[in-house]
């Protein structure tokens, strides 16, 4: 069984970054697994996006991959949060 007192610090990242519905992050992830497994996997990812981004020599393909990641994961929060994650992912090029 996990340790719940470590349970907000998956979620850190996610709120930092979505402050305006960071009580709704907190909230929803007591009872979504779903939700805490993508802001454990968002807060991992941009720790090693900013790891790589400070790392010499820089690899600029792996930080582009890394940014996307990023981004997508944001992406799959906000549909998570919203209700829609069953929706197909609208390309935005």
């Amino acid at each position: 069984m996990k340790d719940p007192s470590n349970r907000s610090m998956p979620l850190t990242a996610a709120m930092v970054r979505f402050v305006d519905v960071a009580e709704l992050i907190k909230a929803r992830s007591i009872s979504d697994e779903i939700l805490r497994d993508m802001c454990e996997d968002y807060r991992l990812a941009r720790a090693t996006l900013t790891r790589m981004k400070k790392a010499k020599p820089r690899r600029p393909a792996e930080i582009s991959e890394y940014t996307t990641l990023v981004s997508e994961l944001e992406d799959e929060i906000i549909r998570r949060l919203l209700g829609d994650e069953e929706r197909p992912t609208v390309n935005k090029e």
